[in-house]
């Protein structure tokens, strides 16, 4: 009876407004991929000429407890592609977000038909300092990290650093102020000073493409990789490994294995993880490409031992997983599923034991950038198929409601960051 007495009041608290609204300000950024469109499965069907059409755009979204989503989307002013976790950075105030793009891309497929505008920038060699200066620039196959500036109306960007390497994700450190920026050649250690990222340290990366994630403790990095896995992104199973991170300097720890007894294995698609926020567990998807095989694992690694190694599986979540949303009760991770056509998000419990798979639940298609409110009241995913955040009201312990209302984006989605929404410091009296 409680239990039923807490879901409709939170229910009810829910539908106080004819808008979303969450209950601390908060701002969503997500980025799009106009590449996306020359993967639509409509193509198969009818011709198509794999011209890109469609700009890359970034979307802003400010949400609070007292007024309706206001929504921005700018187009054409940076590169982002789907290739890479569903993740990216924002400062610690909510001021600034980071954007990588890499010129990587993969040697079959529909993508790998598509042709480019001319007489536009399209490679680190095709830009000047000059072009670097202007606003509408998206040179899709440059290696670049794009840094805008989310306190302006319009949303500039106000850096563009080029690399000599592949970046392919780039995370906020717990200290507020720097950066960890993952590429097919370095780990990059970035500082960020008014707005302006430099570069502090680099360690060589020679364990292949994948993601990472940063302990909540900020001393240790976890990361999923393949080193088989350049362009083709098919290779040997992948690999976890083990990370110091020392007075602003990355140090190789250990390689994490799956312990003996465990009824699973890494595949050669395990390329996206994620910590959870009492530093204890890394969950691992498994098959991020390549779906519409099988249900895969979900493997989870123990941080808490030395080294870590990976010792539970939640068996058969999805065909094929994308990214994880850990909710702040310490209890519940949803995990996207890519699925052909439809998509499903899998809600985990990972205080039992062992850790256990409890419902999917309906979601649109190639849905993967995840993220809880900070209050958990809300779950935001991001969709590429549909140009849509689709929105899941947080009921219950372990339950998730769909909500009907979704906020618009550009097409392609492919990251979804979130941090607290920026207010400029008011001056003190005189």
């Amino acid at each position: 009876m409680v239990a039923a007495t807490f879901v409709l009041s939170t229910l009810a608290a829910a539908q106080d407004h004819p808008y979303l609204t969450t209950q601390s300000p908060i701002t969503l950024f997500n980025t799009s991929d106009g590449e996306f469109e020359a993967s639509r499965t409509t193509h198969r069907i009818r011709p198509y000429d794999y011209k890109l059409k469609t700009d890359d755009s970034f979307t802003v979204i400010h949400l609070g407890p007292d007024h309706p989503p206001i929504v921005k989307t700018v187009y054409g002013t940076i590169p982002a592609t789907i290739l890479g976790p569903g993740t990216m950075a924002m400062s610690k105030d909510g001021k600034y977000a980071m954007v990588t793009n890499t010129g990587l891309r993969p040697k079959v497929g529909l993508s790998s038909r598509l042709s480019y505008p001319t007489g536009v920038p399209l490679t680190n060699e095709d830009l000047t300092s000059d072009l670097l200066k202007k606003q509408k620039l998206s040179p899709q196959l440059s290696d670049m990290l794009s840094v805008i500036d989310l306190s302006k109306e319009d949303y500039p960007v106000v850096q563009r650093l080029l690399f000599d390497d592949h970046p392919i994700n780039i995370l906020p450190h717990p200290d507020g102020r720097h950066f960890l920026m993952f590429a097919s050649r370095f780990f990059y250690v970035l500082r960020l000073d008014n707005g302006h990222l430099t570069e502090v340290s680099r360690f060589p990366n020679t364990y292949g493409l994948g993601s990472f994630w940063i302990h909540p403790k900020g001393d240790r990095i976890f990361s999923t990789q393949n080193a088989s896995a350049i362009i083709s992104l098919k290779g040997g199973a992948c690999q976890a490994h083990w990370f110091a991170f020392e007075e602003h300097k990355i140090r190789y720890l250990s390689e994490v294995k799956v312990a003996k007894g465990v009824d699973s294995a890494l595949t050669d698609q395990s390329f996206i993880s994620r910590i959870s926020q009492d530093g204890k567990w890394a969950l691992i998807c498994q098959r991020t490409r390549g779906n519409d095989r099988d249900l895969c694992d979900v493997l989870i690694a123990d941080l808490t031992l030395d080294p870590p190694a990976i010792t539970r599986a939640i068996k058969q979540v999805g065909d094929g997983l994308e990214n994880f949303a850990f909710h702040p009760n310490g209890k519940m991770v949803v995990a996207a599923c890519l699925e052909n056509t439809k998509n499903s998000l899998a809600v985990l419990d990972i205080a039992s034991s062992p850790p256990r798979l409890l419902y999917h639940l309906d979601a649109a298609g190639s849905s993967q950038g995840a993220e809880f409110s900070p209050d958990g009241d809300k779950l935001f995913v991001g969709s590429a198929d549909h140009g849509r955040i689709e929105v899941y009201d947080f009921v219950g312990e372990f339950e998730l409601r769909k909500n009907q209302k979704f906020i618009k984006i550009g097409y392609g989605h492919n990251s979804l960051t979130i941090g607290p929404r920026y207010f400029p410091k008011k001056s003190s009296a005189k």
